[in-house]
């Protein structure tokens, strides 16, 4: 990019305000913003994908608590803590992408919409699994 006062190139790592050849101030579009604070375009955000992620563990342990024989009982929680806990990860990975104007602000709501839907998805299995037990009778 050149100054528009001097017309001299500038180098692309120019974040000054002024021309370092003229000394001319340079307008906001010719200055360079740093790379992590540069706002990025939205990410598409697939609702019908994020609440098929969010439902989908909790639906599986529903079933394997009804499904399976009580001897193997130990399925649900597999499924409820290690499914729900991915599921949520990558629920909440979906949100901080989706909200998220810069790369910092991407990286900090994801760590944290990610934890937070990881707890929200694996209390849904386990509290899904309860009343699937309760409901059926099944109480071991």
């Amino acid at each position: 990019m050149n100054c528009p006062h001097c017309q001299k190139d500038l180098s692309e790592n120019n974040g000054a305000a002024k021309c370092p050849f003229c000394g001319q101030n340079l307008p906001p579009e010719t200055q360079v913003v740093g790379t992590l604070a540069k706002p990025l375009a939205p990410v598409r955000f697939h609702l019908p994908v994020f609440v098929l992620l969010l439902l989908l563990p909790p639906v599986a342990t529903i079933l394997s608590a009804l499904l399976v024989s009580p001897q193997n009982k130990n399925y649900s929680l597999v499924i409820g803590f290690f499914g729900g806990g991915a599921a949520g990860i990558a629920c909440g990975i979906m949100l901080g992408l989706r909200l998220g104007k810069t790369i910092r602000a991407r990286i900090a709501l994801c760590l944290v919409f990610a934890a937070i839907m990881a707890v929200v998805c694996i209390m849904l299995c386990f509290y899904g699994c309860t009343f699937a037990v309760l409901s059926s009778g099944r109480i071991d």
